[in-house]
């Protein structure tokens, strides 16, 4: 669905709103444009309000694209309910998120932890496929040496994942 900049910039703007009905009615629309919406609504990540960027990252998870997967991986390290969705969205991409995580994982252990944590594990424990390689990652990103071990698990992981 094509959409025109100026609704485009509306439904981005009412993300923001103080009213939930607006908010979600506007999630849909940016939803519904899919593709489209993606480069406005990973903008709106940087947003300085919390909702801005909870709202952004919901949408972003629904529509699922692989050009959303870094921007949402830099937003594991916000607030714990943007977190959370951010989180939430990383793991219903989990093809296109695993490689991406993993790689930050092994360039800034500390700042991805406990949103990588929450990722690897939830994936580790519904795919039997990636049990193996990312149950190291989420018992090094738990232990007291994480800095130390995250990222050589990391680079296991994905090597075992190509």
């Amino acid at each position: 669905m094509a959409i025109n900049e100026s609704q485009l910039t509306d439904w981005i703007s009412q993300l923001d709103s103080s009213d939930g009905e607006i908010r979600q009615s506007a999630r849909h629309q940016l939803v519904q444009a899919g593709s489209d919406a993606v480069p406005a609504l990973i903008n709106a990540l940087d947003h300085s309000s919390e909702t801005m960027r909870w709202e952004a990252a919901k949408a972003l998870g629904e529509i699922r694209d692989p050009a959303a997967v870094e921007p949402l991986i830099e937003i594991l390290a916000d607030d714990d309910s943007v977190r959370f969705v951010a989180a939430s969205a990383l793991i219903g991409m989990s093809n296109d998120s695993v490689p991406a995580l993993l790689r930050a994982l092994i360039n800034e252990p500390a700042r991805f932890r406990d949103g990588g944590c929450f990722v690897l594990h939830h994936l580790a424990s519904d795919d039997e496929k990636l049990r193996e390689p990312l149950t190291p990652v989420v018992e090094a990103l738990m232990s007291l040496d994480s800095s130390l071990l995250v990222p050589v698990e990391s680079e296991k992981a994905l090597s075992k994942l190509k």
